[in-house]
Formats: structure tokens, C-alpha cells, sequence
């Protein structure tokens, strides 16, 4: 008896292929074991086919053929090719077919099939292997005492009973066997919710959360979280990863009684201690060694992070975890190239600070066999499924140890993206725009002040210097909220308050850009027609305050009751939970499109001759080419067309070179503002030239041309970007601030 399983192109799968009783499953069943056996027997004259079932792949039939003598794959394939002239058949390799189970049921290769527990929550799991086989069966089944507490944290509000919660299953983890996937799975899902708890955790708390998560990564769950990782869904993260940023979040929220603490189990060990001001000398010098699991005795690691790094910290508080078992647990999938296996203690660094700091980590390898030089220093990164990271981290081999020097940095582009980039490069492009920026837009509004009667002489000139001046002063509050956010904890009431700012004043200067972007069209397309200075400044302020002010109202007022108006590592919008982070994405891009419609408007334009002189000389032809890449380099910037960058690293896990691009041409918005805003502009160059008396510049100053010169007028409309018909919108910058408060750190070889 073989069993055989062959797609039929010409039909589609329904439920009711399911059911052995329907007349289209008898139907069919009757149909193809007729048209099976023919072909069969031409080579096998007493082979009799069974139909066993149909499974979705257009149909799959699958079906088992008894013979005298075994078919082989070149004989069965030959005959199915011919099965039937108005079905496209094709058979399935013998590692694809389906498997067929009475309890399981039929389903394709590869497929995992969920039956309910008896008497329990939870599912039992079977994954449909090769050749047509079940693999074994999975126990996701939840115990009774974990299910209830499950189903409390689902049901009632936390910061109340988080603490009864966490003692409960504590004491359940003793009495029951909390090693199988479902129940491992289960204890994932509750410290993770217990983890966001908005709440103090006292010592209590921490020991009781320490003692559940030791109990599921013990030695005897190893080949279970084997199995999680195995049976996860794609998108998913991994449930050990998942664990990692729960204990990691938990401990964010601890409040020591004394100035130390120390919670010793079987399976990791957390020492935590408090850093005061006046304790100049403070130090954290802590070593992790002579675990009791014979596999991991050899296991040695040390963390130093020197006193001068706490030099500007009031207080806080520094928890170090070592985990001996997540050696095994963890994947080894990396963000860099390379086949690695951890081969080092893994230890997590939780600090309360505002700044980065240098962390030292000395590593003994596990494996005293592998070449050391191949060692890589990592982090474990929790963005999209979690894997190592060594960005930021140096190596060097001391002995038979490695130290690791790890300072974690942020990038510029965290705002558009919803992953943090830990990349030095990408944190010093901003520091200097930052830099740059701020003492650019200082001189824009003191030159703005200075020039303000002398280019403010008519209602176009008027409108596009108010709107010049409200995008510099936006973005200079803007980069003072964005200096205040990196200097509170996330988390805090501050924080919140700094990304709503933040949030409205870059909000503001993106519809500040669309109104200058509205204006210069408006001028473009509708030369007879006028509007009042009052309706222009009612517009204007209404497009440039109003609309974000609602946005960004209307985000908070819904996303900050749900937990998740702001993120837990820095003080910006959130993504994990309700994307908030769209109600900034959204209209920043929208008004880039918008922009970039209305530039090539302007191009079109130029390009454009007018009425009664289409023929152009070349030297016309030079000067409209002239205007088109002056148009281009103009307005780009400054209708911030060099958003559309931040598309791609709006993506999760896009590649750096994104981050990079989009840094590089974002960073240094307020030099753009002082360059093309205003030095650019004619009139307020005239009078800082007055001013000043700047006659040696003024006289190698081109001027424009008055319409009274005796100059013929060019054929094509005199399209220059500061005169008083035109108008432009400004783009801005973004910074990110990565506090990341905690790390967890590994050697890799």
C-alpha cells in the first residue's frame, strides 16, 4: 500500500471537501478513484485506489493505491500526466504530500493542526512532516491554576492586582509542570501584560516575578522554548525575546527598599544597586560565576561601568540579571553576516539614566575550543523578531577572556521610523545638525526682525515672511521640546508632556510648509485673481496651528488612556501597541506629495513657453534649463521633499543606508531655512548689504532686472524664487532619542 497525492488545477477546494457526506465529496471521490485506478492498472493491472481525502492547493487528492508490486515515482508520473483530458494534474513529491490522521485530519506539508485540550485551555499541536507523516504531537495545553491566572490578567485592571497575580503564580509554578509549551507560553503572555503594569514593583514583586521566569528556563524547558520558536507565526516575536524585554521592562519600574538588592536563583541571578550624587566614587563592579547546573559552571561573566559615567546622575539605579540557561534559549540570529553560536553568559544591564554609558562586560567562552579572534561582542535587539546585534560594541581578547565595551547611541531617524538605530555615525550626523540648526535659526528670526519693514511692503511679500518666521520659531521650540524629551525618563508625565509638544510643533512645521507650498501655486495658477491679507492670515494660521493642534490632541486623547501614546525606551510616539506613531507619518507624508505635485507644477512652468513665442534660442533654452535645476534645488529642501527619504525607513528592519540618507538630507533643516529662506531672497540681502554696508558684495550682487528696463523681456515668465509673486515652503528636521534604559549583552563565536 503506497500513499499517492495529486493537484488538479481545474478545481477549487470548499468546506464541504471536508465532510465525507456531501454529494460533491462522493461525487468527486467516485469521479477520480475511476480515473485513478485506469491509469494505475495500465501498469499495475490489480492495483485498487482509496480515496482518502482532498486538502486546498487548488484540490489535492489524496488517495492510496494497493498492488502486488510497488509503484515507482517515473511510472506513476507518467501514467497522472495522462489521467484525464480536462484536468491539469500533477503529482506531489513523496516529501509534500498531505497527512492524513483521524483525529488530525488531512493537511498539507508543513502545515501545524490545532485540536482542543479535553478538560483543559489550550490546544494540542501536530505539524504535517514529509513522506505524508504527523510529526509528534505538541502539549499546548494550559494547566488549570496558570489558565486562571491567565485569564485574571486579561480581565482586570493590573496596577491593582498585579502583585496577588505574581504571588499566585509563583506558588503554581511549584505544584504543576510548567515546562510544556503551552504552559511556558502562557506565563510569557502574563509576565509580558504584568510587565506594563503603570505601577512601582517592590522587592517582593521582583522576587516573585524572578522566581516564575527561572521555573520556565530551566535545563528541562530548553527543548521546549525549541518548540515556541519552531511553531511561532512569521510575523510574531519570539517568545524568548518577548521574556527577555518583560523582565527588562519589570525591572524599569523597581523601587529598592535599602540601597542594595540581591535575588539569587537556580536558573539567574539580579543584583541591583542605588548611585547617589554625593557618592563621587560609586562604581558597579559585579562578577557572576559558579552557577550549581553542572552545564554551566564554567560560565564566568563581569560587568564594570566606572564612576565617571555617573558623574551628571543625581540618582539612580543599576540592575544587573545573569541568566546562565539563555545560552541555550536565545536564537543565534544576528543583524550582521556571519554563522555564530552564543558562546558566553548572558547578562542584562537595566539602567535608570539619562545618558548613554560605557558598559565593560568580560565574557569567559562557554567553548574554550573556538578561535577567540572570531569572537563578536552583541546585544540582543528587540526589533521585529529579536536578534544579536553588535552595533556600538568593541572587542578585545584579554587571556582566555573577551571584553566587551559596549555605549549604545541613537539615531536621527528614529521619529519616522518605528525601530531605534543604534548607530554612532548616524547619532553624530545629528548631534551636529542639532548644533547647526538651532544657532541658523536664531539668525533667520534676528535677521527676519531686522529686515521686517523693509520686505514686508506688500500683502504676497508679507505672507511668505510670516510664514518663513513661524517655521523658524516652530522648529526652534520643536528642537528645545526635542532637548527636554531626551533629558526626562520615558515613562514619567514629563515625557509625555515633551512628545506632545514635540509632536505638535513638527506637526506644525510640515503644515506651515504646505501653506507657503499652497501659496506659491496659488500665485502660479491664479494671476487674476486676489485675495485680502486677512483671509491669507486666516488660512495660513488656520492650516499652519489648527490642523496639527487637532491631530495631536485628538492622538493623546485616544492613545494615552490605552498605555501606548509613547514609547518605553524614548520619549516619542508609539508603535507596538495602537500606532500613534501614524498620526505623524500620515500627514508629513501626505503633505510631501501634495509639495512634490506642486514642484512639478512650477517645472512645468518654466518648461512651458508662453503665448505667440514658441520658437527658443539656445541661449533661451540654457537659461530655462538654468531655472529648472535652480527650481529643483531650491524647493526641494525647502517644500521638504526630502521626507520621501524617510518612506523607507518607515519600513521595520530597512536597511541603514536609508537611516542614512534620510539623516544626511534632514539634519540640517534650519542651515536650509537661513540659506534659501532668507539670504537667498533678494530684498533682505539688499538691506543687510545697507545695513552693514557691505558695498564690496553688493557690487558683485546680481539684481533683478524692473520691468521698465530696456532689456527685451525673455519669452519664458521670470520665475525667481524670493521675488514678491512667489512662495516656498520650508521643510525641517527630526531628531531621535535612544535612552534605551537597558541592554542585554552576550559574546558570540
Amino acid at each position: 500500500r503506497q500513499n499517492f497525492a495529486v493537484t488538479v488545477s481545474e478545481l477549487s477546494f470548499t468546506d464541504d471537501l471536508n465532510n465525507s457526506s456531501s454529494s460533491l465529496y462522493k461525487n468527486l471521490s467516485i469521479e477520480f478513484k475511476i480515473l485513478l485506478e485506469n491509469v494505475y492498472r495500465k501498469v499495475r493491472p490489480d492495483a485498487v485506489v482509496t480515496i482518502l481525502g482532498f486538502s486546498k492547493g487548488s484540490i489535492i487528492i489524496l488517495h492510496e493505491v494497493a498492488t502486488t508490486n510497488a509503484l515507482t515515482n517515473d511510472e506513476v508520473n507518467s501514467q497522472i500526466q495522462n489521467l484525464s483530458p480536462k484536468y491539469t494534474t500533477e503529482l506531489l513529491p513523496d516529501d509534500e504530500i498531505p497527512c492524513q490522521d483521524e483525529t488530525y485530519g488531512i493537511a498539507n506539508y508543513n502545515t501545524i493542526v490545532e485540536i482542543p485540550c479535553q478538560n483543559r485551555a489550550g490546544v494540542m499541536k501536530r505539524r504535517c512532516g514529509k513522506n505524508g507523516q504527523y510529526e509528534e504531537e505538541l502539549d499546548f495545553c494550559v494547566s488549570q491554576e496558570i489558565n486562571n491566572i491567565l485569564e485574571e490578567v486579561n480581565s482586570t485592571k493590573l496596577e491593582n492586582t498585579f502583585s496577588n497575580l505574581l504571588d499566585q503564580l509563583s506558588n503554581a509554578t511549584d505544584v504543576v509542570n510548567v515546562n510544556t509549551p503551552g504552559n511556558v507560553e502562557a506565563v510569557v503572555t502574563i509576565l509580558t501584560q504584568i510587565s506594563t503594569v503603570n505601577a512601582t514593583v517592590n522587592e517582593t514583586d521582583m522576587k516573585n516575578f524572578l522566581e516564575t521566569m527561572s521555573a520556565v528556563i530551566s535545563l528541562a524547558s530548553i527543548d521546549t522554548w525549541q518548540v515556541l520558536t519552531n511553531t511561532q507565526n512569521e510575523n510574531d516575536p519570539n517568545p524568548s525575546s518577548q521574556l527577555l524585554q518583560a523582565v527588562e521592562n519589570f525591572n524599569t519600574r523597581l523601587v529598592l527598599q535599602n540601597d542594595t538588592l540581591n535575588i539569587k536563583e537556580e536558573n539567574l541571578e539580579l543584583r541591583a544597586a542605588r548611585i547617589f550624587r554625593q557618592n563621587k566614587n560609586f562604581s558597579i563592579n559585579e562578577t557572576f560565576a559558579n552557577f550549581t547546573i553542572e552545564e554551566y559552571a564554567n560560565l564566568r561573566a563581569n560587568v564594570f561601568i566606572s564612576s565617571e559615567e555617573f558623574e551628571d546622575t543625581p540618582n539612580a539605579t543599576v540592575i544587573t540579571i545573569a541568566y546562565p540557561t539563555w545560552i541555550d534559549i536565545l536564537p543565534n540570529t544576528t543583524t550582521f553576516s556571519g554563522n555564530f553560536l552564543i558562546n558566553g553568559l548572558v547578562a542584562t544591564i537595566t539602567l535608570n539614566v539619562k545618558n548613554p554609558v560605557n558598559i565593560n562586560l568580560t565574557f569567559s567562552p562557554r567553548n574554550q575550543t573556538l578561535d577567540l579572534n572570531t569572537a563578536v561582542c552583541a546585544f540582543w535587539d528587540f526589533s521585529g523578531n529579536g536578534a544579536w546585534n553588535n552595533t556600538g560594541c568593541k572587542r578585545e581578547i584579554i587571556g582566555e577572556n573577551i571584553l566587551c565595551n559596549c555605549k549604545h547611541l541613537t539615531s536621527f531617524s528614529m521619529l519616522m521610523s518605528p525601530d531605534l538605530i543604534d548607530d554612532p555615525a548616524l547619532t553624530y550626523i545629528t548631534i551636529i545638525g542639532v548644533a547647526v540648526s538651532i544657532g541658523c535659526l536664531l539668525v533667520t528670526i534676528i535677521i527676519e526682525g531686522i529686515a521686517w519693514k523693509h520686505v514686508t511692503k506688500n500683502k504676497t511679500s508679507y505672507t511668505r515672511h510670516i510664514g518663513i518666521l513661524n517655521i523658524a520659531v516652530n522648529l526652534l521650540v520643536a528642537d528645545i521640546w526635542f532637548i527636554v524629551a531626551s533629558a526626562v525618563d520615558p515613562g514619567t508625565r514629563a515625557c509625555t508632556a515633551a512628545t506632545f509638544f514635540i509632536h505638535f510643533f513638527y506637526l506644525a512645521l510640515f503644515f506651515w510648509m504646505l501653506t507657503l507650498g499652497l501659496l506659491l501655486v496659488y500665485r502660479l495658477l491664479f494671476l487674476f485673481h486676489d485675495l485680502s491679507k486677512s483671509v491669507m492670515m486666516g488660512i495660513s494660521f488656520s492650516i499652519g496651528y489648527l490642523c496639527p493642534l487637532i491631530i495631536s490632541v485628538i492622538t493623546i486623547g485616544v492613545t494615552y488612556p490605552r498605555n501606548s501614546y509613547t514609547r518605553e525606551d524614548a520619549c516619542w510616539l508609539g508603535w507596538d501597541k495602537g500606532y500613534p506613531l501614524l498620526a505623524f507619518v500620515i500627514p508629513a507624508l501626505a503633505i510631501i506629495a501634495i509639495n512634490l505635485i506642486i514642484l512639478t507644477v512650477v517645472i512645468f512652468k518654466l518648461l512651458r513657453p508662453t503665448i505667440g513665442d514658441r520658437s527658443r534660442s539656445n541661449n533661451q533654452e540654457r537659461e530655462t534649463f538654468k531655472q529648472v535645476v535652480r527650481s529643483i534645488a531650491v524647493l526641494t529642501p525647502i517644500l521638504g521633499l526630502t521626507w520621501a527619504f524617510g518612506i523607507p525607513t518607515f519600513q521595520k528592519g530597512s536597511p541603514k543606508a536609508f537611516h542614512y540618507i534620510f539623516t544626511i538630507l534632514n539634519a540640517f533643516q534650519g542651515f536650509f531655512i537661513l540659506v534659501f529662506g532668507t539670504f537667498m531672497d533678494n530684498k533682505v540681502r539688499e538691506m543687510l548689504m545697507k545695513k552693514f554696508s557691505l558695498s564690496g558684495f553688493s557690487s558683485r550682487t546680481k539684481t533683478v532686472e524692473s520691468p521698465s528696463s530696456t532689456t527685451k523681456p525673455s519669452s519664458k515668465p521670470n520665475f525667481s524664487f524670493h521675488s514678491r509673486k512667489k512662495k516656498y515652503i520650508l521643510t525641517h528636521q527630526l531628531y531621535s532619542s535612544d535612552n534605551n534604559p537597558f541592554q542585554s549583552y552576550s559574546s558570540l563565536s
